[in-house]
């Protein structure tokens, strides 16, 4: 059909993801231009159809097979969180914030033309939407206007052009808004993604132990670190580590077009994580996401001994207590006379980092949900062959 009132509309080409053993694929459009992104190349197919002519160009090569997240070792670390110093005194030692790279730095460099595909059908969307909105508020008024004049007997027959003109602006509202609706029909992308059944049956099994890592009674983003000064604030401890709860969950973003939910990270201090069976979407804003191939994540996890002074979880463990002022060696600081005892809790730590910038750092309740999430993640990620170089 022609386009009348948005002639800058584009029809959006289909997205098509397959999950295989030799990693993801995916084909944009179809002939006779069709972008084909794979595990060790980015290729763009042309064809003149009904000749069996066709022409190929390869673009770009991938990063190499992504090893999998180190497992937690067998002794815990100490990474405490420790009182606030007194008002006296300020510790000088540097504040590591922890954040991730703009989301222009992220995306892996065989995703970027998904990526483009996806911002531009999300950019049309949007500024479809805001149009379609303005559109029905027209007609309402429109309608309103032609339905006290259509109704009556006196004015339409009086004044038969003013009608006849109320008429024509009704219509013609009533037809942009049935334009707008079927163009934000089309600006939308048919997404389908097939995992082939070795691939389904470990993410699907990922998905799951996912599913109960979210079910632990607290977990929370780290935020930053700083080194303690054991002298002046009376501590064992080694770093203070600011941390805000947040929640996991299964759901889906509103960029992929899919029916099924995926493992959600949700971030305290930055963009939230997708966890999609072909890559990881980081998503920092509502225009602002990244597309990061599993290759180009480096994880490591690990417990560790947390002095916590807020209640501790339900489904935590806790191996020992210490003093909030201490001396050296542990014991109580007899000189503070209100001294009192904080548990040594246990919970799993996870770092995930990128090759593009992503840093993100997790603190969970429940150790053992942790590595159940993780090790069936490793599998999901070791089900692939390796890229060769």
């Amino acid at each position: 059909m022609g386009w009348r009132f948005r002639q800058s509309f584009t029809v959006i080409p289909g997205l098509r993801l397959n999950l295989s053993k030799s990693g993801l694929s995916a084909s944009i459009g179809g002939a006779p231009l069709t972008l084909n992104v794979g595990p060790r190349v980015v290729m763009g197919t042309a064809s003149l159809p009904g000749t069996g002519l066709s022409y190929r160009h390869h673009f770009s090569n991938p990063s190499d097979h992504q090893p999998p997240i180190s497992s937690p070792g067998p002794q815990p670390i100490s990474i405490p969180l420790v009182p606030a110093p007194s008002s006296d005194f300020i510790n000088a030692a540097p504040v590591v914030e922890i954040h991730s790279a703009s989301t222009e730095l992220l995306t892996s460099e065989t995703l970027k033309q998904v990526k483009e595909l996806i911002q531009d059908a999300y950019q049309q969307h949007l500024e479809i939407s805001h149009d379609l909105d303005s559109a029905r508020d027209a007609k309402v008024t429109a309608q309103s206007r032609f339905d006290s004049w259509n109704g009556g007997f006196l004015f339409r027959r009086l004044f038969k052009k003013a009608f006849a003109k109320r008429q024509e602006v009704y219509e013609t509202e009533t037809a942009r808004v049935a334009e707008l609706e079927e163009q934000l029909k089309l600006s939308t992308i048919a997404t389908e993604i097939d995992v082939e059944h070795e691939q389904a049956e470990f993410y699907y099994r990922f998905r799951d132990e996912f599913a109960g890592l979210c079910e632990c009674a607290a977990i929370w983003d780290v935020k930053s670190y700083q080194a303690t000064d054991k002298f002046h604030e009376r501590t064992v401890a080694d770093s203070r580590i600011s941390r805000e709860r947040v929640r996991f969950e299964l759901g889906n973003c509103d960029l992929i077009q899919w029916d099924q939910k995926v493992p959600h990270l949700r971030n305290a201090k930055g963009g939230e994580l997708y966890y999609y069976p072909g890559f990881i979407l980081y998503r920092a804003a509502r225009e602002a996401f990244s597309l990061i191939q599993y290759q180009d994540i480096r994880g490591s996890a690990t417990n560790i001994r947390f002095h916590e002074e807020e209640t501790v979880p339900s489904d935590s463990l806790v191996i020992g207590s210490t003093w909030a002022k201490a001396n050296k060696d542990g014991s109580r600081d007899r000189r503070f006379a209100n001294n009192y005892q904080i548990p040594v809790v246990q919970y799993g730590h996870l770092t995930l980092k990128s090759t593009g910038g992503l840093w993100e750092e997790f603190h969970f309740s429940n150790l053992d949900r942790m590595v159940k999430c993780l090790t069936a993640l490793n599998a999901f990620t070791g089900s692939f062959a390796p890229v060769s170089g």
